[in-house]
This record gives structure tokens, C-alpha cells and sequence, in this order.
């Protein structure tokens, strides 16, 4: 950031996104790919911090605009990582170190011609909490966007109760709000969890909703 006001506050999921090189691979379907036994020989692999933090909090940064990140690593060489990728950007301080948790990671397989796989890690960001906000910081900035509740374990448990109160903070800064989703697994805690309940509570403090393709 250039100053220590914001403009833009990004909250929520972040992880570190390692992507194999398999683009030289000539593969038919992904039961051709995962073949126990087999070695595959591919390209270098890419590092790169992901989720919405990193994603959609970047990307006002290249635009030009002050923007703080919040989200959470662990104490691992992981953690280490993603903030060393976030501090070339010089947006690494709003970044919480938990000791003793693992840091979020996604393995992403790209092979040619097929749809994208995700093998992914949620790690510390399903302990990411409404007390994991800086609401001195956020009442500072014009725009608050949190992102992918569906895959951050406390936001979709007791009914969203986590998600609903860092809007309702949020919101009763005169902050405005968005929200970000993704789909997750349907036979998974967060796919079986009550979302149109969740969403009944969060909607009304919500300004800009973003929902996923699915």
C-alpha cells in the first residue's frame, strides 16, 4: 500500500497454489493421468499465492488501489511462502501467523485438453474467525470483499453465525460489503451444510453478491 489507509479491505480464504507443468503432456482423459505405479516426467512447477485474499486483493493492488489483505497462514514453510509472495506486493502485514496450524495449499493439475483438478488443503482458513478481522482497519476503507465462506470450515458451521457477524461489523461501519463464493463438494460438511439459511442471515448485509458459476 502506498499509505497507511486503505481504500479496499480483501478478507477471507488464501492459500498457496502449486501448479505442476503439464502442458507437453498428451493425455486422452484424467483416468490416463492418474495411473498408479507410473512415473510421468512434466514440466517446472509454478508457486503462486491463491484464493480471493490473494486473487481479488492483487488485482486492485495492479489497478492502482491501496488495498489491505486479511487472512491467515500457519507457522510452516508454507505460511512462509505465501507471505514472502505477498510481501512483493507490499500487502503481507494484515496476514495472521497461527502456531501450530498448517498453512492452506492446492495442488493444480492442468493437463491439456482436460478440465482443471484441484487436490486442495483448507488448513488455517477453516479457523478463520470474525475475531480475525481488523475492524479499526476496515473502518477505514470505502469497500469490504470477503471471499469463498463455502470452503472456510467456521464460516458455514452454526448456521454461517461467524460469517454474519463480520458483516454485521462490517456493515455497521458504513463499510460497503461483498461476498464471494465457491461451490463446494455436495458430499462434504460444507456442501451438506443449511446455505439457504446461511444465506437468509448474510444477504441483508450484504451489498455486492458474487455467487459462483455452479
Amino acid at each position: 500500500m502506498s499509505n497507511d489507509i486503505p481504500k479496499a479491505v480483501v478478507a477471507g480464504h488464501l492459500c498457496l497454489d502449486i501448479i505442476p507443468g503439464l502442458s507437453d503432456l498428451a493425455l486422452e482423459s484424467g483416468t490416463d493421468f492418474f495411473v498408479p505405479g507410473k512415473v510421468r516426467l512434466i514440466g517446472p512447477a509454478t508457486l503462486s499465492t491463491g484464493g480471493p485474499v490473494s486473487n481479488t486483493g492483487l488485482a486492485l493492488v495492479r489497478l492502482g488501489i491501496d488495498t489491505a489483505l486479511m487472512g491467515k497462514v500457519g507457522d510452516d514453510p508454507l505460511g512462509s511462502l505465501i507471505r514472502l509472495l505477498l510481501a512483493q506486493w507490499g500487502v503481507s502485514e494484515g496476514v495472521i501467523t497461527v502456531e501450530g496450524e498448517t498453512s492452506s495449499y492446492t495442488i493444480v493439475l492442468d493437463p491439456p485438453g482436460l478440465d482443471r483438478m484441484f487436490l486442495h488443503r483448507p488448513g488455517t482458513n477453516d479457523t478463520f474467525s470474525a475475531e480475525d478481522v481488523q475492524y479499526d482497519l476496515v473502518a477505514e476503507s470505502e469497500f469490504f470483499h470477503f471471499g469463498y465462506p463455502p470452503i472456510m470450515r467456521l464460516m458455514y458451521t452454526e448456521r454461517g453465525r461467524q460469517l454474519i457477524e463480520i458483516f454485521r461489523r462490517v456493515k455497521a461501519l458504513g463499510v460497503t460489503t461483498s461476498l464471494d463464493m465457491a461451490m463446494p463438494d455436495p458430499n462434504s460438511e460444507a456442501g451438506r451444510a443449511d446455505w439457504e439459511a446461511i444465506l437468509q442471515g448474510v444477504m441483508p448485509i450484504v451489498d455486492v453478491f458474487l455467487p459462483s458459476a455452479e
